[in-house]
């Protein structure tokens, strides 16, 4: 009768046996169940360790990798300077707005003051057609 061991990442404690990572800790009667298994692959990923895990590793292609992260840095750079311009268009056009805003103050008082004239100007004029 054979039985099914499995190996972890962390170290797996069994009654009063603990089993280093790495080590085949049973699986079923006399260890820990196949829901506890799996639970600590859930939790701790796939035993990594050793020599099978070693050669099913995947590879990695450098040289790919940092021609993408080159061409990740030249975008993050362009958006980087865009921000800045966009930054700096933002801060223009608010002082843009607030200059406008202020002159519309002022035409609305001068607006107001050469009303308050034209008024009077009209009441000189109603005054001076009036008949003697």
């Amino acid at each position: 009768m054979s039985k099914k061991t499995e190996q972890f990442n962390v170290t797996v404690k069994v009654g009063k046996k603990s089993y280093a990572p790495g080590e085949p800790v049973p699986v079923g009667t006399g260890g820990i169940t196949a829901e506890e298994a799996e639970n600590f692959r859930k939790n701790f990923g796939a035993f990594t360790a050793g020599p099978e895990a070693t050669a099913a590793a995947p590879s990695i292609d450098l040289d790919r990798l940092r021609e993408a992260i080159e061409r990740l840095s030249a975008d993050n750079d362009k958006l980087s300077a865009d921000n800045d311009r966009l930054t700096a268009e933002r801060d223009s056009a608010i002082g843009d707005r607030n200059t406008l805003l202020k002159q519309n103050e002022q035409l609305e008082a001068d607006n107001a003051t050469l009303a308050g004239e034209v008024t009077k100007l009209q009441a000189e004029i109603e005054k001076l057609k009036a008949p003697k």
